[in-house]
């Protein structure tokens, strides 16, 4: 590591600092986030930070700091530890990106509040998402997916599978369950395109996103206030805001969380997975030869991919200390999972893609406690059909540009591609 390249500003740039409170506050802080240099691996600088100091300030976007963790079984404590808040309306809540910070302070949910709000929002749509119900969409995700798959097919051997595949996927199951029609799903689609552009400024993102929710979602949870249908959005209206016991803005925030988390977490790992296994074609082959390794795939994909690039956020409700260094009530914490799901302690050869890791399962991309992420059976099932149905359909799938020439955004939060080109 080059520490010249990654220090950041001087200590001036700290906000609200306090006196030197453990050894590594006296390390110079480092800018987070740093860019990828590689389309399947977190910064390398992640992994030399972890290894040296694997708790150690950072600075945000913002000039304020925050405590980096990344070694895997600090990130799963803390992230099961009741003394951390995830409550975004804490001032010293972490910053992932200017657009972030305003959209959630305007239309906080559940994910980002402590019990007991959390426990009692999360409890409206949990049951929406438990793998029971889940099960009973998987005849409606395969009819999409083969639909898909059909027109691939029918191209002239060449698609792209970010465009034609995991863009549209996730958007039409996640509007499917909501019960947006089927008239507007192109134009969501386009929506969430948009937002998570690298070349969006973040103040026309969150600008979007707000014009979005005022608008577009606000007037679709009236219509279906006149007249429910048999979907989520339906059932939360009729059974949680007519009696009055949550407000059309929630239900109208909630409608969010989905569209966005459900879309875009997806589509960046449906289209990272694949191009994994697609530059990976020993295993691409293992899959294609035993489908019953799918499973398995889905989730060392989950491990190796980690598309959350700006890790779990809370904030210190008490101190905390982990080794020797002590986390003060108040402070920012980021705990960097797609670091944690390369720690060597916990994943043989972490850097390695193995569909038969017997540890794969160990991954922390969709978090640890109880703000572990509730549509993770969805997001399962929708990987697992779409990965095997295109390997089974398409036997001859191969990339057509190395592997470093694919373009990729970080987005809001999530890390995706923005294009794979494929022939078959």
């Amino acid at each position: 590591m080059n520490p010249e390249a990654l220090r950041a500003a001087t200590p001036d740039a700290t906000s609200g600092a306090q006196e030197p409170r453990c050894p590594f506050s006296q390390q110079p802080a480092h800018r987070f986030p740093l860019p990828r240099s590689h389309p399947m691996n977190p910064p390398p600088a992640y992994e030399d930070l972890g290894s040296e100091h694997p708790v150690r300030r950072v600075v945000q976007w913002n000039g304020r700091e925050a405590w980096f963790v990344t070694r895997h079984a600090d990130v799963r404590a803390l992230l099961m530890d009741p003394r951390t808040s995830a409550d975004a309306a804490h001032p010293a809540y972490p910053a992932q990106t200017p657009a972030l910070s305003i959209v959630r302070r305007d239309y906080q949910v559940f994910a980002q509040m402590d019990p007991p709000h959390h426990t009692e929002e999360r409890r409206l749509v949990g049951e929406e998402f438990s793998v029971r119900n889940v099960e009973l969409m998987r005849p409606k995700v395969q009819a999409l997916v083969d639909r898909l798959v059909d027109r691939i097919a029918a191209r002239e051997r060449q698609a792209d599978l970010v465009e034609d595949y995991a863009r549209p996927l996730p958007c039409e199951v996640i509007c499917t369950l909501l019960g947006v029609p089927e008239q507007d799903h192109g134009a969501i689609q386009d929506w969430a395109r948009q937002i998570s552009s690298l070349g969006t400024p973040q103040q026309q993102a969150a600008d979007m996103i707000k014009d979005f929710c005022d608008g577009y979602l606000t007037e679709l949870v009236r219509r279906k206030a006149a007249d429910p249908g048999d979907d989520l959005l339906s059932r939360l209206i009729v059974n949680h805001m007519k009696p009055g016991r949550i407000t059309e803005r929630k239900v109208v925030s909630l409608a969010r969380l989905f569209l966005t988390a459900g879309h875009e977490s997806t589509t960046g790992t449906l289209g990272v997975g694949l191009a994994a296994l697609l530059y990976h074609p020993d295993q691409l082959e293992l899959l294609r030869r035993d489908p019953s390794l799918i499973r398995n795939a889905v989730e060392e994909i989950l491990r190796f991919t980690d598309v959350t690039h700006s890790g779990r956020l809370r904030t210190a409700r008490e101190d905390i200390q982990i080794g020797d260094v002590t986390i003060r009530a108040g402070d920012a914490i980021i705990m960097h999972q797609p670091t944690a799901d390369r720690d060597p302690a916990v994943f043989e050869d972490p850097h390695r893609f193995d569909i038969t890791r017997k540890n794969a399962r160990l991954h922390l991309a969709f978090g640890s406690g109880i703000h572990m992420c509730i549509g993770q059976p969805l997001a399962r099932m929708e990987l697992q059909i779409a990965i095997i149905t295109l390997v089974q359909r398409l036997p001859g799938l191969r990339p057509l540009v190395p592997l470093e020439q694919l373009p990729f955004h970080t987005g809001l939060a999530i890390y995706g591609l923005e294009s794979l080109p494929v022939a078959w």
